[in-house]
């Protein structure tokens, strides 16, 4: 939901811009003659190529969002148990300061850092021992 809501939020702001730069320019171009003229009319050409930028921007975020959905597996369903013989999948990895974090598919969580590797069995439980440490 929060994905969607930023998608509207900058195709809103892409739009707001394209209009105003669209307003200045034809505001300024009465009073083109003198400088406040050419200085809106400026602004207005800039604002209205941002808000073509911007508009695209939003469109392209759209696009990617319902290209992560349609190949993100369902995240509502509960997946079926894994049997003995199947291994957890590494899903997503993050670096962060020199650390390593690895999301497996059965929700595991390995911490991969110079002083060596600890395997959580959900990130609930790393959140609580960072906590306990912290």
């Amino acid at each position: 939901m929060r994905r969607h809501i930023s998608n509207w939020l900058v195709t809103i702001v892409g739009a707001a811009l394209l209009l105003g730069g669209a307003g200045a320019m034809f505001f300024g171009w009465d009073t083109i003659q003198v400088e406040r003229g050419w200085s809106l009319f400026i602004a207005g050409a800039a604002m209205l190529s941002g808000g073509a930028i911007v508009l695209a921007l939003g469109e392209a975020l759209v696009r990617l969002d319902a290209l992560l959905a349609w190949s993100a597996p369902p995240i509502a369903e509960p997946e079926s148990t894994p049997s003995s013989s199947d291994s957890p999948q590494e899903i997503d990895r993050y670096d962060v300061d020199g650390t390593t974090y690895v999301m497996f598919s059965d929700g595991g969580v390995e911490v991969r850092a110079a002083d060596g590797v600890r395997r959580y069995a959900s990130l609930a439980e790393l959140r609580a021992q960072s906590a306990r440490r912290g």
